[in-house]
């Protein structure tokens, strides 16, 4: 028997498009994650134990790997070995999440309060910012790893297009450049004051006794994702580069998903065990 390749896309390398089946699994995933949030198990104490972080976060890293899975091996037919490899990927980001961080977050809490200068995570305008500047970094080092291991098209463009291609790249990069100075510098201040809440968050992740933890977890799901791209790039043909990208996109909007779902967690964490915060004079 040969290899197991995986379903076939477009000739032209674009994205397939996934059938009602995959929405209907990540319907359901999400609505067990946030039924499982809801239900959370309240306890005594001044921050959540470590068993009921433990629960929830595997009932949600249980629901949307069992979503991720089904989706990549059943609808885009993408080989066990990669398939589980991506899975188990995602599976150790969701227990960063939903497990690591929060006790983290906690543990550092119970020893100095966060900072209330332009907000925290403990309200609702800081977790949002939090989670969007947090899911700006996973973007950026998905994207990285994607573009050192997958994104590479086996099509050739017709040779206009080719002597076409260098002029109107270096225009549309003068015009990125100057467009990135002027929002840099008119945006400066008021990055460092939206930063200040996430770059609180992640220092106190960071700096607890699960910072080691969270780091190697994170390094392996790069590696496993990296590797998953890396060697599907070197199986694939022009035809199946368009399913390289359909797993690009999907796990762009997976890592999307868990910081929504973080909101959602963090804020009834914080309703049930509030975090302490101090403003400063």
């Amino acid at each position: 028997m040969g290899v197991e390749r995986p379903v076939p896309s477009r000739p032209d390398g674009s994205a397939v498009r996934l059938p009602r089946s995959s929405w209907i699994s990540l319907v359901i995933a999400v609505g067990l994650a946030l039924a499982a949030i809801a239900l959370f198990p309240r306890s005594g104490g001044d921050a959540p134990p470590l068993a009921s972080l433990a629960l929830i976060g595997a009932v949600i890293t249980g629901v949307t790997t069992l979503a991720l899975y089904a989706i990549v091996r059943r609808d885009l037919r993408v080989p066990v070995r990669f398939t589980i490899s991506l899975a188990v990927a995602f599976a150790l980001i969701a227990l960063v999440k939903f497990v690591m961080a929060p006790f983290g977050l906690y543990e550092v809490n119970a020893k100095r309060a966060l900072t209330d200068q332009f907000g925290t995570v403990a309200d609702p305008t800081g977790a949002v910012i939090t989670a969007v500047a947090v899911f700006g970094l996973y973007a950026l080092g998905y994207a990285i790893i994607y573009w050192l291991g997958g994104d590479n098209p086996p099509v050739r463009r017709p040779s206009h297009e080719r002597d076409r291609a260098p002029v109107r790249g270096r225009r549309i990069l003068v015009v990125l450049l100057v467009a990135g100075l002027i929002v840099v510098s008119g945006l400066w201040i008021v990055a460092v004051m939206v930063l200040t809440v996430p770059w609180q968050y992640l220092e106190f992740v960071f700096s607890s006794g699960v910072g080691v933890l969270v780091a190697a977890a994170l390094a392996v799901a790069a590696t496993l994702v990296g590797s998953t791209f890396r060697t599907l790039g070197d199986l694939r043909t022009p035809v199946e580069y368009g399913t390289i990208v359909t797993l690009f996109w999907l796990g762009l909007g997976f890592l999307a998903l868990f910081h929504v779902l973080w909101i959602v967690y963090v804020l009834v964490l914080g309703s049930i065990w509030p975090l302490k915060t101090v403003v400063p004079k």
